[in-house]
C-alpha cells in the first residue's frame, strides 16, 4: 500500500527489527527442516542475545526454549513478532500482537497479493496501520546484523562486519550479497528483506539507515516503487550514499516482479525511474556487480572532489582497458601535465626510463614496491590530484605482498587529505588474496579494470551530488 510520507511512528520502530530484547517466533517447529526451526536456531547460533519466545500451541519446548500457545500467553514484553504461519491464520496472530503491544511485526509467510490475494494484504496492512503496527514483508527472507549478532528469519549465515545497509526486496538476491559478503569480503552494517513491501516501505529503511551509526552507504535492490515520492523524499533527508538497482523493466520481467513480490510495474519506464533517482540523489548501477562493487566503495572511501583521476599501473593493458572504460563512462582522463605541471616529472623519478609518464602511468612490469610508494606518494601529495586508482600485473618479479602492504599504509598515511584510493589486482590466487585484505583495510580493490573504473566513477558522481541537493 502507498505511503505519502516516511512515518515517524515506523522509522522509530525500526530499532526493534534489527536490535529488540525480546522475539516471540509465532510457527515455532520442534521439525528441524521448518522454517519456524530455522528460526529459533539461528538465533541462537548466532549468538543473539535478547529473550526468545517460540509460539507453538501444540509443544512445550522449541529447540530447548519453553513454547507458548499464543503470543499473549508470553509472561514478558515482546518486541518483535516474527511469523512463520499459513496465510489463513496470520490476522488472529496480528490481533494477539495488538493486545500484547508487540513493537514490529515481520511476516515471512507467502501466498498473498502476489498470487492474486491483494485484498486479504491490504487488509492485514490497514489492520496494522490502524493499530500503529508495523509491518514488515509479507513473503520475505528475515533481516540481521553482523553487529548485533543477530540473523532473524531462515538464513544460513552473516556478513562480515562492514559499511553497506542492504535494503532488498529479494530474498534471493540478498542472500546472495550475503553469499558475497562471507567469500570476497563485502561488508554489511545491517540487511533486510522487504518482499511485498505491503506496510514498511523502502523509505522508512532508508531513513533508519541515515540514523545507523554503522551504515556509511545504502543499497537498494528495487523490484516495484509504489511509493515514489516518500522515496525522493527519504533519500533527499538522508547525507549518505545510496545505491539502487531497479529491476522488472523488461516485458517478461513485468510479469516476473509481480509474481515474485507482487511488484507492480505497469506503466513505468526506464526514463520515469531515471528521473526518480535523480531527484532522490540517487546513484543507479544496472548490473548486480556494478551494485556490489559501487556501494562498496561508497562506504569505504571519500567522494571524489573532481575528476583529476591518476591510475599508477605496473601493466599497459590495465591500464588502457581503464582509460578506454572512463571514456565509455562519460569521464574520460587527463594527461598528468593537465593536472599538474610539475607531477609527471615527480612520478618519473620512480620508473625506467622505458615507463610512460602520461596518465595511466606505467610504472613498468618490473616495478618494485619502492617504485610504487613514490609513484603514490607523489600523486597523494599532489593538490590537483582528486583521485587514484593503483593495479597489480603479478609478473615474475612482482611481490604482490609487499605491494599491498605499502598500499594500506600509504592510504593510512594520507585517509586524511580525503582522497578515494582505489586498486586492481588482475591475477591469480596472489591477487584474490590481496583484494580481500584490501578491503579488510578499508581500500576498494577488485579483479578487474572496467570494476575498479566503475567505483572511481561512482565516487565522482557522488561527489557532484553531495554538493547539490543532499
Amino acid at each position: 500500500m502507498i505511503v505519502k510520507h516516511p512515518r515517524d511512528y515506523v522509522i522509530d520502530n525500526l530499532q526493534y527489527a534489527l536490535n529488540p530484547k525480546s522475539i516471540a517466533v509465532v510457527g515455532a517447529s520442534r521439525y528441524s527442516t521448518k522454517v519456524g526451526y530455522k528460526v529459533v536456531d539461528g538465533l541462537k547460533l548466532w549468538g543473539y542475545k535478547g529473550d526468545i519466545y517460540p509460539v507453538n500451541p501444540r509443544a512445550d519446548k522449541v529447540n530447548g526454549l519453553k513454547a507458548y500457545p499464543t503470543v499473549k500467553d508470553i509472561p514478558e514484553e515482546v518486541d518483535l513478532a516474527f511469523l512463520a504461519v499459513p496465510a489463513h491464520i496470520v490476522k488472529s496472530v496480528l490481533e494477539d500482537c495488538v493486545a500484547k503491544k508487540v513493537k514490529i511485526v515481520v511476516i515471512a509467510t507467502s501466498a498473498f497479493k502476489e498470487i492474486g490475494r491483494g485484498a486479504l494484504q491490504d487488509e492485514l496492512t490497514q489492520y496494522c496501520r490502524d493499530n500503529k503496527l508495523p509491518l514488515i514483508g509479507p513473503n520475505l527472507v528475515g533481516m540481521g546484523s553482523p553487529y548485533l549478532d543477530f540473523n532473524c528469519g531462515f538464513i544460513p549465515y552473516l556478513p562480515i562486519k562492514g559499511p553497506v545497509a542492504m535494503i532488498s526486496q529479494s530474498g534471493a538476491n540478498l542472500l546472495a550479497a550475503l553469499g558475497s559478503s562471507q567469500k570476497d569480503h563485502y561488508g554489511m552494517s545491517f540487511f533486510v528483506g522487504l518482499g511485498n513491501k505491503a506496510d514498511v516501505d523502502f523509505c522508512e529503511f532508508i531513513s533508519y539507515a541515515g540514523r545507523d551509526k554503522d551504515t556509511k552507504c545504502l543499497a537498494v535492490y528495487i523490484e516495484g516503487l509504489d511509493s515514489p515520492d516518500a522515496f525522493i523524499e527519504a533519500c533527499q533527508n538522508v547525507n549518505k550514499p545510496i545505491v539502487t538497482i531497479k529491476v522488472g523493466g523488461s516485458k517478461i520481467g513485468e510479469k516476473a516482479a509481480f509474481a515474485h513480490t507482487a511488484s507492480e510495474n505497469a506503466g513505468t519506464s526506464d526514463a520515469f525511474y531515471d528521473e526518480v533517482f535523480k531527484k532522490a540523489g540517487a546513484i543507479r548501477a544496472t548490473t548486480w556487480e556494478e551494485f556490489l562493487d559501487i556501494s562498496m566503495a561508497l562506504g569505504m572511501q571519500p567522494p571524489a572532489k573532481g575528476d583529476n583521476i591518476v591510475m599508477i599501473t605496473n601493466g599497459g593493458g590495465s591500464g588502457l582497458l581503464s582509460c578506454d572504460h572512463f571514456e565509455r563512462r562519460g569521464m574520460p582522463m587527463h594527461e598528468l601535465n593537465e593536472i599538474s605541471p610539475s607531477l609527471s616529472d615527480r612520478i618519473r623519478a620512480y620508473m625506467p626510463m622505458f615507463g610512460s609518464p602520461l596518465n595511466p602511468v606505467d610504472i613498468s612490469g618490473t616495478a618494485s614496491p619502492i617504485q610504487y610508494k613514490g609513484a603514490f606518494t607523489q600523486a597523494m601529495r599532489d593538490p590537483n590530484v582528486h583521485g587514484i586508482i593503483g593495479s597489480i600485473c603479478p609478473t615474475a618479479v612482482t611481490d604482490v605482498d609487499a605491494v599491498t602492504d605499502l598500499v594500506i599504509r600509504i592510504h593510512d598515511t594520507y585517509r586524511h587529505l580525503g582522497k578515494p584510493f582505489i586498486m586492481e589486482c588482475q591475477g591469480g590466487n596472489e591477487c584474490q588474496e590481496a583484494i580481500l585484505k584490501l578491503r579488510d583495510h578499508g581500500i576498494p580493490a577488485y579483479a578487474t579494470a572496467e570494476q575498479a573504473v566503475n567505483a572511481m566513477v561512482a565516487l565522482y558522481q557522488y561527489g557532484k551530488i553531495s554538493k547539490g541537493h543532499k
